[in-house]
């Protein structure tokens, strides 16, 4: 593990550990997760650029929201125990919560603080992340933010909701436009009768 690795991870240990363990979250390398009742996640991961070196590293938070009933109509292979980011049906970085609305990394180099780093991500995690997470904990909460994800996403958040016609209407639009997805879209829309047979 590089230097800078080491002081990534001694950032989130010195105050967003103790912040998300107090919030009811488990930890695992550098993502926290929190299982809900009906298999459902809340996620907080801490990502490193990849682009980072020992002079100059930046590193930001993903949130997510894991919901397995959107999963098993639109994920691909299989979920481990507990999910990814990559899984969530619904994420977002920490910056798009912040008052700039605009991606976020924080900047770490051998002359930073890491109490005052540690300090402005624990406090963001608490102040933007965790309310985002608490207001999109349930799929009814979560139907906006859903159907501002991708297509086939929408269309399942619709027909989990009973709103067939709208699942269908988003379904047709795939198809409509010729994509990469079309295929996708006209299986998927059968399997689950948006479609005419």
């Amino acid at each position: 593990m590089s230097e800078i690795s080491k002081k990534i991870d001694e950032i989130i240990n010195m105050e967003l550990k103790a912040l998300m363990k107090a919030k009811g979250f488990k930890k695992k390398a550098r993502n926290f997760y929190k299982a809900l009742d009906g298999g459902v996640f809340l996620l907080v991961n801490v990502q490193g650029s990849m682009y980072n070196d020992n002079q100059d590293a930046r590193y930001t938070v993903n949130l997510g929201v894991f919901f397995p009933e959107i999963y098993e109509m639109v994920g691909f292979g299989n979920v481990d125990t507990v999910p990814s980011i990559p899984d969530c049906s619904i994420s977002k970085r920490i910056g798009h919560l912040k008052p700039e609305k605009t991606d976020f990394w924080w900047q770490l180099t051998p002359s930073s603080n890491l109490q005052q780093l540690a300090t402005d991500v624990s406090a963001s995690v608490e102040r933007y992340g965790l309310p985002w997470l608490q207001e999109n904990s349930s799929i009814s909460e979560a139907s906006a933010e859903l159907k501002g994800q991708n297509p086939f996403t929408a269309a399942a958040t619709a027909v989990i909701e009973g709103n067939r016609a709208e699942a269908a209407d988003i379904i047709n639009r795939i198809i409509s436009k010729g994509s990469a997805a079309k295929s996708r879209a006209i299986s998927w829309g059968k399997k689950y009768k948006l479609l005419e047979a």
